[in-house]
Protein backbone atom coordinates (compact mmCIF):
# COMPACT_ATOMS: atom_id res chain seq x y z
CA UNK A 1 0.00 0.00 0.00
CA UNK A 2 2.89 2.67 0.74
CA UNK A 3 4.66 1.81 -2.37
CA UNK A 4 1.42 2.51 -3.86
CA UNK A 5 0.61 5.99 -2.42
CA UNK A 6 4.54 6.44 -3.30
CA UNK A 7 3.06 5.79 -6.73
CA UNK A 8 0.45 7.98 -6.94
CA UNK A 9 2.77 11.10 -5.59
CA UNK A 10 4.87 10.39 -8.38
CA UNK A 11 3.03 10.28 -10.80
CA UNK A 12 0.87 13.07 -9.44
CA UNK A 13 4.17 15.16 -9.31
CA UNK A 14 4.83 14.83 -12.56
CA UNK A 15 1.36 15.53 -14.11
CA UNK A 16 1.70 19.07 -12.09
CA UNK A 17 5.28 19.37 -13.85
CA UNK A 18 3.73 18.66 -17.48
CA UNK A 19 0.76 20.98 -16.59
CA UNK A 20 2.95 23.98 -15.32
CA UNK A 21 4.87 23.70 -18.51
CA UNK A 22 2.19 23.44 -20.80
CA UNK A 23 0.88 26.68 -19.48
CA UNK A 24 3.97 28.17 -20.05
CA UNK A 25 4.92 27.19 -23.31
CA UNK A 26 4.05 29.69 -25.47
CA UNK A 27 5.92 32.85 -25.00
CA UNK A 28 5.43 36.19 -27.69
CA UNK A 29 7.03 38.92 -28.23
CA UNK A 30 5.02 42.44 -29.09
CA UNK A 31 7.01 45.00 -30.89
CA UNK A 32 5.01 48.42 -29.80
CA UNK A 33 6.06 51.41 -31.54
CA UNK A 34 3.66 54.39 -29.34
CA UNK A 35 4.07 56.47 -26.32
CA UNK A 36 2.23 54.33 -23.26
CA UNK A 37 4.29 52.09 -22.35
CA UNK A 38 3.55 51.41 -18.91
CA UNK A 39 -0.30 51.42 -20.19
CA UNK A 40 0.65 48.97 -22.67
CA UNK A 41 2.07 46.94 -20.54
CA UNK A 42 -0.97 47.07 -18.19
CA UNK A 43 -3.21 45.67 -21.05
CA UNK A 44 -0.62 42.65 -21.95
CA UNK A 45 -0.34 41.70 -18.15
CA UNK A 46 -4.52 41.46 -18.24
CA UNK A 47 -4.39 39.14 -21.39
CA UNK A 48 -1.67 37.28 -19.61
CA UNK A 49 -4.39 36.55 -17.24
CA UNK A 50 -7.02 35.76 -19.72
CA UNK A 51 -4.40 33.04 -21.20
CA UNK A 52 -2.46 31.83 -18.71
CA UNK A 53 -0.77 29.65 -20.99
CA UNK A 54 0.71 32.90 -23.20
CA UNK A 55 3.56 35.34 -21.67
CA UNK A 56 3.97 38.11 -23.70
CA UNK A 57 7.11 40.11 -23.73
CA UNK A 58 6.77 43.69 -25.08
CA UNK A 59 9.53 45.38 -27.09
CA UNK A 60 10.48 48.85 -28.12
CA UNK A 61 11.40 50.90 -30.82
CA UNK A 62 11.39 54.14 -32.20
CA UNK A 63 8.95 55.10 -35.36
CA UNK A 64 11.80 56.18 -37.32
CA UNK A 65 13.61 52.89 -37.23
CA UNK A 66 10.98 50.21 -37.13
CA UNK A 67 10.19 49.59 -40.71
CA UNK A 68 13.80 48.69 -41.39
CA UNK A 69 14.83 46.88 -38.55
CA UNK A 70 11.88 44.51 -38.72
CA UNK A 71 12.36 43.99 -42.33
CA UNK A 72 16.23 43.21 -41.94
CA UNK A 73 14.91 40.88 -39.10
CA UNK A 74 12.47 39.02 -40.66
CA UNK A 75 14.43 38.17 -44.25
CA UNK A 76 17.32 36.47 -41.38
CA UNK A 77 13.77 34.26 -39.68
CA UNK A 78 14.22 36.57 -36.27
CA UNK A 79 12.04 39.89 -35.16
CA UNK A 80 8.93 39.93 -33.24
CA UNK A 81 5.94 37.64 -33.30
CA UNK A 82 3.37 40.66 -33.67
CA UNK A 83 4.96 43.97 -35.12
CA UNK A 84 3.25 47.32 -34.78
CA UNK A 85 3.28 48.79 -38.38
CA UNK A 86 2.30 51.97 -40.02
CA UNK A 87 -0.69 51.03 -41.85
CA UNK A 88 1.19 52.62 -45.48
CA UNK A 89 3.77 49.80 -44.58
CA UNK A 90 1.83 46.60 -44.64
CA UNK A 91 1.50 46.30 -48.59
CA UNK A 92 5.30 46.88 -49.34
CA UNK A 93 5.95 44.49 -45.87
CA UNK A 94 3.83 41.74 -47.17
CA UNK A 95 4.94 41.86 -50.78
CA UNK A 96 8.64 41.58 -49.12
CA UNK A 97 7.59 38.31 -47.34
CA UNK A 98 7.80 39.50 -43.82
CA UNK A 99 4.27 38.66 -43.19
CA UNK A 100 2.20 35.80 -41.99
CA UNK A 101 -1.12 35.16 -44.24
CA UNK A 102 -4.15 35.65 -42.22
CA UNK A 103 -7.03 34.68 -44.05
CA UNK A 104 -7.03 31.31 -42.86
CA UNK A 105 -7.17 32.68 -39.23
CA UNK A 106 -9.91 35.01 -39.36
CA UNK A 107 -12.52 32.21 -41.26
CA UNK A 108 -11.54 30.15 -38.29
CA UNK A 109 -11.70 32.68 -35.60
CA UNK A 110 -12.85 35.57 -36.72
CA UNK A 111 -12.30 39.38 -35.81
CA UNK A 112 -14.21 41.77 -34.56
CA UNK A 113 -17.56 42.79 -36.14
CA UNK A 114 -16.19 41.27 -39.37
CA UNK A 115 -13.67 42.37 -41.87
CA UNK A 116 -16.20 44.68 -43.80
CA UNK A 117 -16.10 46.52 -40.16
CA UNK A 118 -12.73 47.49 -40.18
CA UNK A 119 -11.40 50.98 -41.65
CA UNK A 120 -8.62 50.93 -44.03
CA UNK A 121 -8.62 47.09 -44.80
CA UNK A 122 -7.82 47.97 -48.21
CA UNK A 123 -4.37 48.77 -47.40
CA UNK A 124 -4.17 45.49 -44.96
CA UNK A 125 -4.52 43.49 -48.08
CA UNK A 126 -2.67 42.86 -51.23
CA UNK A 127 -4.97 42.50 -54.57
CA UNK A 128 -5.14 39.31 -54.50
CA UNK A 129 -7.28 39.28 -51.27
CA UNK A 130 -4.14 38.02 -48.91
CA UNK A 131 -4.64 39.43 -45.80
CA UNK A 132 -0.83 40.76 -44.32
CA UNK A 133 -1.92 42.89 -41.26
CA UNK A 134 -5.38 43.59 -38.69
CA UNK A 135 -6.41 47.96 -39.50
CA UNK A 136 -5.51 48.31 -35.18
CA UNK A 137 -6.34 52.24 -35.17
CA UNK A 138 -7.13 55.46 -37.28
CA UNK A 139 -6.14 58.89 -36.45
CA UNK A 140 -5.60 61.70 -38.62
CA UNK A 141 -3.91 65.51 -37.62
CA UNK A 142 -5.52 67.91 -36.23
CA UNK A 143 -4.72 71.43 -35.43
CA UNK A 144 -3.86 71.50 -31.36
CA UNK A 145 -3.77 75.13 -30.40
CA UNK A 146 -3.84 76.93 -26.64
CA UNK A 147 -6.98 79.11 -26.35
CA UNK A 148 -5.26 81.18 -23.49
CA UNK A 149 -2.16 82.20 -26.16
CA UNK A 150 -4.20 82.90 -29.20
CA UNK A 151 -6.93 85.21 -26.79
CA UNK A 152 -3.93 87.04 -25.10
CA UNK A 153 -2.54 88.32 -29.08
CA UNK A 154 -6.16 89.24 -29.97
CA UNK A 155 -7.18 86.53 -32.30
CA UNK A 156 -10.49 85.32 -31.73
CA UNK A 157 -11.00 82.17 -34.04
CA UNK A 158 -8.89 79.74 -35.07
CA UNK A 159 -7.77 81.04 -39.06
CA UNK A 160 -9.48 79.02 -41.90
CA UNK A 161 -6.50 79.90 -44.71
CA UNK A 162 -2.89 79.13 -45.06
CA UNK A 163 -2.50 82.39 -45.27
CA UNK A 164 -4.45 83.70 -42.14
CA UNK A 165 -2.23 80.96 -40.18
CA UNK A 166 0.58 82.69 -41.11
CA UNK A 167 -0.16 86.16 -40.12
CA UNK A 168 -1.86 84.55 -37.14
CA UNK A 169 1.52 83.18 -36.35
CA UNK A 170 3.38 86.49 -36.86
CA UNK A 171 1.14 88.46 -34.84
CA UNK A 172 1.10 85.33 -31.67
CA UNK A 173 4.86 85.99 -31.98
CA UNK A 174 5.15 89.97 -31.91
CA UNK A 175 2.61 90.16 -29.03
CA UNK A 176 3.02 87.43 -26.62
CA UNK A 177 6.29 86.25 -27.39
CA UNK A 178 5.62 82.22 -28.35
CA UNK A 179 5.80 80.42 -31.39
CA UNK A 180 2.39 80.26 -33.03
CA UNK A 181 2.52 76.97 -35.27
CA UNK A 182 5.85 74.80 -34.50
CA UNK A 183 6.35 73.00 -37.09
CA UNK A 184 8.81 69.66 -37.23
CA UNK A 185 10.91 70.71 -39.91
CA UNK A 186 13.45 67.70 -39.90
CA UNK A 187 14.34 65.53 -42.94
CA UNK A 188 14.56 61.80 -41.03
CA UNK A 189 13.39 58.80 -42.57
CA UNK A 190 9.69 59.48 -40.75
CA UNK A 191 9.82 63.09 -41.38
CA UNK A 192 6.42 65.44 -40.18
CA UNK A 193 6.88 67.69 -43.58
CA UNK A 194 5.82 65.23 -45.74
CA UNK A 195 2.40 65.28 -44.17
CA UNK A 196 2.51 69.25 -43.41
CA UNK A 197 3.00 69.64 -47.65
CA UNK A 198 0.41 66.72 -48.59
CA UNK A 199 -2.31 68.61 -46.60
CA UNK A 200 -1.31 71.77 -47.89
CA UNK A 201 -1.41 70.69 -51.71
CA UNK A 202 -4.68 68.04 -51.16
CA UNK A 203 -6.21 71.16 -50.00
CA UNK A 204 -5.60 73.23 -53.40
CA UNK A 205 -6.54 69.80 -55.25
CA UNK A 206 -2.87 68.22 -56.25
CA UNK A 207 -1.41 65.09 -55.78
CA UNK A 208 1.35 63.74 -56.41
CA UNK A 209 0.00 60.33 -57.70
CA UNK A 210 -3.91 60.04 -58.76
CA UNK A 211 -5.15 57.24 -60.37
CA UNK A 212 -7.53 57.81 -63.71
CA UNK A 213 -10.87 55.84 -64.39
CA UNK A 214 -9.13 53.41 -66.30
CA UNK A 215 -6.91 52.50 -64.01
CA UNK A 216 -3.58 54.21 -64.58
CA UNK A 217 -1.57 56.22 -62.46
CA UNK A 218 -0.52 60.29 -63.02
CA UNK A 219 1.02 63.35 -61.32
CA UNK A 220 -2.15 65.48 -60.45
CA UNK A 221 0.29 68.81 -59.34
CA UNK A 222 2.99 70.35 -61.23
CA UNK A 223 6.57 71.34 -60.06
CA UNK A 224 5.33 75.08 -59.32
CA UNK A 225 2.59 73.96 -57.58
CA UNK A 226 5.42 71.07 -55.36
CA UNK A 227 7.52 74.47 -55.05
CA UNK A 228 4.44 76.48 -53.83
CA UNK A 229 4.03 74.38 -51.17
CA UNK A 230 7.46 74.31 -49.82
CA UNK A 231 8.06 77.66 -49.87
CA UNK A 232 5.45 78.34 -47.96
CA UNK A 233 6.74 76.42 -45.21
CA UNK A 234 9.83 77.65 -45.78
CA UNK A 235 8.42 80.97 -44.66
CA UNK A 236 8.02 80.17 -41.21
CA UNK A 237 11.90 79.97 -40.76
CA UNK A 238 12.86 82.23 -42.84
CA UNK A 239 10.52 84.77 -40.72
CA UNK A 240 11.64 83.06 -37.58
CA UNK A 241 7.68 82.47 -36.69
CA UNK A 242 8.96 78.15 -36.69
CA UNK A 243 12.24 78.29 -34.50
CA UNK A 244 15.17 77.02 -35.96
CA UNK A 245 15.79 74.50 -33.84
CA UNK A 246 12.49 72.84 -35.51
CA UNK A 247 15.21 71.87 -38.01
CA UNK A 248 16.47 69.03 -35.71
CA UNK A 249 12.97 68.24 -34.58
CA UNK A 250 11.21 64.99 -37.10
CA UNK A 251 8.46 63.58 -35.22
CA UNK A 252 4.72 64.71 -34.87
CA UNK A 253 5.21 63.74 -31.56
CA UNK A 254 8.70 64.65 -29.83
CA UNK A 255 8.91 65.56 -26.68
CA UNK A 256 10.02 69.41 -27.32
CA UNK A 257 6.56 69.73 -28.91
CA UNK A 258 4.65 68.22 -25.79
CA UNK A 259 6.85 70.29 -23.90
CA UNK A 260 6.59 73.43 -25.87
CA UNK A 261 2.93 73.05 -25.61
CA UNK A 262 2.56 72.61 -22.05
CA UNK A 263 4.69 75.74 -21.07
CA UNK A 264 3.42 78.24 -23.85
CA UNK A 265 6.25 78.48 -25.50
CA UNK A 266 4.47 77.48 -28.52
CA UNK A 267 0.65 77.89 -28.89
CA UNK A 268 -0.13 75.80 -32.27
CA UNK A 269 0.73 72.49 -33.73
CA UNK A 270 -0.51 69.70 -35.80
CA UNK A 271 -0.49 66.17 -34.79
CA UNK A 272 -2.52 62.98 -33.97
CA UNK A 273 -4.95 62.96 -30.79
CA UNK A 274 -2.67 60.48 -28.73
CA UNK A 275 -0.47 63.47 -28.35
CA UNK A 276 -3.33 65.53 -27.35
CA UNK A 277 -3.74 63.06 -25.00
CA UNK A 278 0.09 63.27 -23.21
CA UNK A 279 0.46 67.33 -23.69
CA UNK A 280 -2.96 67.22 -21.67
CA UNK A 281 -1.76 64.73 -19.24
CA UNK A 282 1.41 66.24 -18.33
CA UNK A 283 -0.33 70.03 -18.28
CA UNK A 284 -2.91 68.41 -15.35
CA UNK A 285 0.30 67.15 -13.51
CA UNK A 286 2.05 70.19 -13.33
CA UNK A 287 -0.80 73.34 -12.76
CA UNK A 288 -3.57 70.99 -11.06
CA UNK A 289 -5.69 74.23 -10.08
CA UNK A 290 -5.14 75.51 -13.84
CA UNK A 291 -8.38 74.74 -16.35
CA UNK A 292 -7.51 73.17 -19.25
CA UNK A 293 -6.24 75.63 -22.24
CA UNK A 294 -6.35 73.25 -25.36
CA UNK A 295 -8.37 72.84 -28.40
CA UNK A 296 -8.41 71.24 -31.38
CA UNK A 297 -9.60 72.19 -35.10
CA UNK A 298 -9.76 71.30 -38.64
CA UNK A 299 -6.87 72.11 -40.90
CA UNK A 300 -6.93 75.53 -43.29
CA UNK A 301 -8.81 75.82 -46.22
CA UNK A 302 -10.98 73.09 -47.03
CA UNK A 303 -9.07 71.06 -44.48
CA UNK A 304 -7.78 67.77 -46.39
CA UNK A 305 -5.49 65.05 -44.61
CA UNK A 306 -5.57 61.75 -44.27
CA UNK A 307 -7.02 58.69 -42.89
CA UNK A 308 -3.79 57.56 -41.06
CA UNK A 309 -3.27 54.70 -38.52
CA UNK A 310 -1.47 51.34 -37.28
CA UNK A 311 -1.84 47.97 -37.98
CA UNK A 312 -1.08 44.68 -36.48
CA UNK A 313 0.70 42.11 -38.41
CA UNK A 314 2.15 38.18 -37.34
CA UNK A 315 6.04 38.03 -38.32
CA UNK A 316 5.73 34.96 -41.41
CA UNK A 317 8.41 33.43 -38.90
CA UNK A 318 6.33 33.18 -35.87
CA UNK A 319 6.01 29.34 -34.75
CA UNK A 320 2.71 30.75 -32.45
CA UNK A 321 0.89 32.16 -35.42
CA UNK A 322 -2.67 31.16 -33.48
CA UNK A 323 -1.45 32.31 -30.26
CA UNK A 324 -0.30 35.32 -31.66
CA UNK A 325 -3.64 36.00 -33.57
CA UNK A 326 -5.12 35.85 -30.31
CA UNK A 327 -3.29 38.56 -28.85
CA UNK A 328 -4.27 40.36 -32.09
CA UNK A 329 -8.18 39.70 -31.55
CA UNK A 330 -7.91 41.14 -27.63
CA UNK A 331 -5.76 44.51 -28.79
CA UNK A 332 -8.53 45.06 -31.29
CA UNK A 333 -11.05 44.61 -28.73
CA UNK A 334 -13.26 47.41 -27.11
CA UNK A 335 -11.80 47.49 -23.65
CA UNK A 336 -8.00 48.09 -24.86
CA UNK A 337 -8.88 51.50 -26.50
CA UNK A 338 -11.23 52.82 -23.67
CA UNK A 339 -8.81 51.58 -20.68
CA UNK A 340 -4.99 51.10 -22.34
CA UNK A 341 -4.72 53.60 -25.89
CA UNK A 342 -6.48 56.53 -24.65
CA UNK A 343 -6.40 59.04 -27.44
CA UNK A 344 -6.25 56.17 -30.87
CA UNK A 345 -9.56 55.65 -32.60
CA UNK A 346 -10.48 52.00 -33.16
CA UNK A 347 -10.22 51.06 -36.88
CA UNK A 348 -13.39 49.82 -36.63
CA UNK A 349 -16.95 51.77 -37.59
CA UNK A 350 -18.67 49.83 -34.90
CA UNK A 351 -16.51 50.72 -32.08
CA UNK A 352 -15.55 54.54 -33.19
CA UNK A 353 -19.77 55.00 -32.65
CA UNK A 354 -19.34 53.21 -29.05
CA UNK A 355 -16.51 55.68 -28.05
CA UNK A 356 -17.10 58.89 -26.02
CA UNK A 357 -15.64 61.68 -26.44
CA UNK A 358 -13.20 64.28 -25.00
CA UNK A 359 -14.63 68.31 -25.60
CA UNK A 360 -11.24 69.18 -26.48
CA UNK A 361 -10.30 66.75 -29.03
CA UNK A 362 -13.88 67.84 -31.15
CA UNK A 363 -11.80 68.85 -33.70
CA UNK A 364 -10.41 65.43 -34.47
CA UNK A 365 -13.76 63.58 -35.34
CA UNK A 366 -14.75 66.94 -37.45
CA UNK A 367 -11.48 66.40 -39.06
CA UNK A 368 -11.66 62.55 -39.53
CA UNK A 369 -14.94 63.57 -41.63
CA UNK A 370 -12.85 65.37 -44.01
CA UNK A 371 -9.73 63.33 -43.96
CA UNK A 372 -9.20 61.24 -47.15
CA UNK A 373 -7.57 57.78 -47.91
CA UNK A 374 -3.92 57.83 -49.32
CA UNK A 375 -5.71 56.19 -52.26
CA UNK A 376 -3.58 55.91 -54.98
CA UNK A 377 -0.32 56.60 -53.19
CA UNK A 378 -0.41 52.95 -51.42
CA UNK A 379 -2.32 51.24 -54.57
CA UNK A 380 0.26 53.20 -56.74
CA UNK A 381 3.75 51.20 -58.22
CA UNK A 382 5.53 53.88 -56.07
CA UNK A 383 6.13 52.95 -51.65
CA UNK A 384 4.34 55.44 -49.77
CA UNK A 385 8.12 55.50 -47.83
CA UNK A 386 10.09 55.80 -50.93
CA UNK A 387 7.94 59.00 -51.40
CA UNK A 388 8.23 60.21 -48.31
CA UNK A 389 11.84 60.06 -48.40
CA UNK A 390 12.13 62.20 -51.55
CA UNK A 391 9.71 64.88 -50.11
CA UNK A 392 11.54 65.10 -46.34
CA UNK A 393 15.32 65.35 -47.87
CA UNK A 394 14.08 67.37 -50.89
CA UNK A 395 12.46 69.83 -48.29
CA UNK A 396 15.37 69.38 -45.66
CA UNK A 397 17.94 70.72 -48.53
CA UNK A 398 15.46 73.92 -49.27
CA UNK A 399 14.78 74.64 -45.70
CA UNK A 400 18.73 74.97 -44.74
CA UNK A 401 19.35 76.82 -48.41
CA UNK A 402 21.44 73.90 -49.84
CA UNK A 403 18.49 74.34 -53.41
CA UNK A 404 15.93 76.38 -54.36
CA UNK A 405 12.24 75.19 -54.52
CA UNK A 406 11.91 74.92 -57.88
CA UNK A 407 15.17 72.57 -58.00
CA UNK A 408 13.61 70.52 -55.44
CA UNK A 409 10.35 70.48 -57.07
CA UNK A 410 11.23 69.38 -60.15
CA UNK A 411 13.81 66.46 -58.71
CA UNK A 412 10.40 65.24 -56.60
CA UNK A 413 8.13 65.58 -59.70
CA UNK A 414 11.58 63.52 -62.46
CA UNK A 415 11.81 61.21 -59.82
CA UNK A 416 8.00 60.27 -59.62
CA UNK A 417 7.43 60.55 -63.76
CA UNK A 418 10.08 58.10 -63.79
CA UNK A 419 8.75 55.62 -61.67
CA UNK A 420 4.99 55.66 -63.30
Amino acid sequence: MKTLVNVLIIVTGLLLTIKNAALAEIELSFRFNDAGQKEMRAALDKFEQMNPGIKVELQRIAWGSAREQFLREAAVGEGPDVVHIAQVWTRSMGDAGALYDMNELIEEHGIGEGWGDFISADLASQDDGTIHAIPWTVDTFAMVYRKDILEKAGITEFPTTWEGLHEASVQIKEKTGAVGWAIPSGSGPTNSIWFFLNFYWWSNGWSLVDRKADGSYYINITPEQIAEGLDYYKSYLDKGINPQSMLNVTNWGAQELIEGMVRGDYSIISTPENVLVQIESAFKERYPDKSNPFASTIHPKSSVTFVGGRQLGINVNTEHAEAAFKLIKYLTDEPVYTDHYAGMWPAQKTLIKQLPQVASHKGYKDQLILARSWGPYSTGPIPIPTMWNWVGRGAGSVFIGEKTSIEVANEIYENIKKEL
